[in-house]
């Protein structure tokens, strides 16, 4: 069945310039096109739809409201704005309730190239109830000390941007959260950004402030049987994000590069950090089940029917993430499954090595069995074999600097 796809704007000119630059999706998706806000919510009263395309400044029921309705109602949808307006009141709203901003004018290619990267990585969750799970969710927990440290942060009178970026930077859940709010040109940023600093920069404190002090934006920490999983994930992901960049250096990265290497290695646990948070009981189960010595991606099968990865790789195509970044946390654990060209190979490359040399050192193991932990084909392909142990050698003098 072809992924449905509904575009809603008020002026009837826009919508048959809609279907005219899509005519050539037509046999890719099954497409809808509502003249405002009623129609499109009687249209979705009768019909199943994979994404939303939405205007914002319509008569009656306006982009924003629609988008509350629809992700409170049909949370399983990807919903995108496309529009001129972009106040900052709007924009405040509708933050947490849309996935990704296109200004208009905005081309075709653009468009479709997001919404189809976005479909392609749902199409491997088994089910809409699983696929809710990364659509609906507005925000995710940050880890105690960060949320503690924002806490302060807000109250200080003297608070700086530089501390801000620093807490942004080092935090999953805020650093793809301005990742997604930069690149999807909620506030108007043109050209794209490959870290979360850059990403906080540009925003500024103002704008970072505002974004705080909504609840909906940044969540506390999880209190359930999941919280200590959590931390370690978050703990996990910052060693990996370190470890990544430094060996995309080793390998000679340009700087975006390297600094998607940085953020796949911060996001590859997108997926389990969501999975805590959005499904916290069932995720205690796959903690139980690995305890027991299954794997984890066994463990996660079992109940979600997806790993972690695949969850990630959604929740990070969503947000707008980069491809690349997508593409490592997509197969952070099992490379040699990518298909991707050259221009994703090396954060992938850093990532999956990151892990491996990370969870082997947190384990106490020696040296000599980090390679047990690696897909030695993907890295024999990558010309590196041989630098595991140097990077292993590494990444212990990394740690005992710090």
């Amino acid at each position: 069945m072809k992924p449905r796809v509904l575009f809603v704007d008020d002026e009837s000119n826009i919508l048959q310039g809609l279907r005219r630059m899509l005519r050539s999706m037509r046999n890719e998706w099954a497409m809808d096109f509502a003249e405002g806000g009623e129609e499109a919510l009687k249209l979705l009263e009768g019909e199943s739809y994979d994404v939303l395309v939405t205007d914002m400044k319509m008569p009656g029921i306006g982009g924003a409201e629609l988008l509350d309705q629809v992700a409170e109602r049909y949370p399983q949808m990807l919903r995108f704005i496309l529009s001129g307006e972009a106040d900052t009141e709007a924009t405040f709203r509708t933050v947490v309730t849309s996935h990704q901003f296109f200004p208009k004018p905005s081309n075709s290619e653009r468009i479709v190239a997001v919404i189809s990267h976005c479909l392609q990585r749902r199409s491997e969750l088994e089910s809409i109830d699983t696929g809710a799970l990364v659509t609906g969710v507005r925000c995710l927990a940050t880890s105690r000390s960060t949320f503690d440290a924002l806490a302060a942060l807000l109250d200080s009178e003297s608070a700086t941007i530089d501390q801000a970026v620093e807490l942004f930077a080092d935090e999953p859940a805020l650093a793809a959260k301005v990742m997604q709010l930069a690149n999807s040109a909620y506030f108007g940023i043109g050209d794209p950004v490959f870290s979360p600093k850059a990403a906080a920069n540009l925003l500024g404190w103002d704008v970072l402030r505002a974004l705080l002090v909504n609840e909906s934006f940044v969540s506390p920490y999880p209190s359930g049987p999941c919280r200590t999983t959590y931390e370690q994930a978050i703990a996990q992901a910052r060693s990996v994000s370190e470890l990544s960049a430094w060996i995309a250096e080793q390998r000679g990265a340009s700087p975006h590069v390297l600094e998607q290497a940085r953020l796949a290695g911060l996001l590859h646990n997108l997926g389990r950090l969501l999975l805590c948070d959005q499904a916290c009981d069932d995720y205690a189960r796959v903690v139980t089940l690995v305890d027991e010595g299954k794997s984890l991606e066994e463990a996660e099968r079992s109940i979600f029917a997806a790993s972690h990865a695949v969850f990630g790789a959604y929740l990070a195509a969503a947000w707008g993430m980069p491809p690349a970044v997508v593409e490592a946390i997509r197969h952070h654990r099992q490379p040699g499954a990518s298909q991707q060209g050259d221009d994703a190979r090396l954060p992938l490359l850093a990532v999956h090595s990151a892990l491996g040399i990370v969870s082997a050192c947190d384990a106490g193991e020696p040296a000599n069995t980090v390679a047990a932990r690696l897909d030695t084909e993907f890295l024999g392909q990558e010309g590196c074999v041989e630098s595991i142990a140097d990077w292993t050698e590494g990444w212990r003098r990394l740690g005992s600097a710090a």
